[in-house]
Parts: structure tokens; C-alpha cells; sequence
């Protein structure tokens, strides 16, 4: 199976996933399990049950890696849930995906800091967050750059 099919199912999953964070601040439970479905499918199309049983397996220390950060409110649950659902697609880059997606994250953070300074608004916001599906995808994109 050519990989540019998992590319574009994975890019439609985070297109609607950025679009539904943004506008309503949550990534639906349905887009998490198609996605999760999909991912499953390619991998098992690809290596097996094997393929699947390793893309579950990267999921899975994903979701306990980070499970820490929904704890202390430092990431939102559908935003680990759409990291295990790229770990399922792309295991092999799993953690490639999650630190590149942190490094994005911290870029936008300081970029959007940046801008405030400069306009002379105040540089912290209380209550202000970063749509972390946004990260999410550019990290996974810059994964395969």
C-alpha cells in the first residue's frame, strides 16, 4: 500500500480537528475513534495484525507518556488522544511526532508572546490557550520534512 494514502486520511483527520478545536475548543470523540478505525485499518492492510498490535502499542506509551500533562491541565485530553491517533498511523515516528509537535507548540507560544510585547499588550494573559491541534499538525508535518 503506498504511503501517501495514510498522508491524506491523516491530513482530512487534522483539518477537521484544527477546525473543531478553534471553533468550539474541543476534538470530538467521533473524529478521535474514526481516526483511530482508519489508522488501525492501514496499519493491519500493511503489516498484518503485527501493524496493528505495534501501532496500538506506540499509542498506547504515548498516551502513558503524556497522561501526566492532562493531569496537571497542561494539555487538553483530545489533544493526547490526536497524538495517539498519528502514533497509530506512523509508529515508527511516534515520538518523533509528539517532540516535534511540543517544539511547534513552544514556537507558536513565543512567537504570539513576541507580537504582544511588540504591540505593548500585556505579555501573559491569564487565561489565554494555544489550540494544540495546530502544533500538532505542524509537527507532524515538519516530522516528514
Amino acid at each position: 500500500m503506498a504511503e501517501w494514502v495514510k498522508y491524506v486520511v491523516l491530513t482530512g483527520l487534522f483539518a477537521r480537528a484544527v477546525y473543531t478545536d478553534v471553533r468550539w475548543n474541543r476534538i470530538g470523540n467521533s473524529l478521535i475513534g474514526a481516526g483511530m478505525m482508519a489508522g488501525l485499518g492501514l496499519a493491519g492492510i500493511q503489516g498484518g495484525i503485527q501493524g496493528m498490535v505495534y501501532s496500538l502499542k506506540m499509542a498506547g506509551s504515548v498516551l502513558l507518556a503524556l497522561i501526566f500533562l492532562f493531569i496537571v491541565r497542561g494539555l487538553g485530553a483530545g489533544d493526547i488522544k490526536l497524538l495517539c491517533v498519528a502514533s497509530v498511523f506512523f509508529p515508527e515516528r511516534a515520538w518523533s511526532i509528539v517532540v516535534m509537535s511540543f517544539l511547534a507548540g513552544g514556537f507558536i507560544a513565543v512567537a504570539g508572546i513576541l507580537v504582544r510585547w511588540r504591540r505593548g499588550e500585556p505579555i501573559r494573559i491569564r487565561e489565554q490557550t494555544i489550540h494544540f491541534s495546530i502544533p500538532i499538525a505542524v509537527g507532524t508535518l515538519l516530522t516528514f520534512i
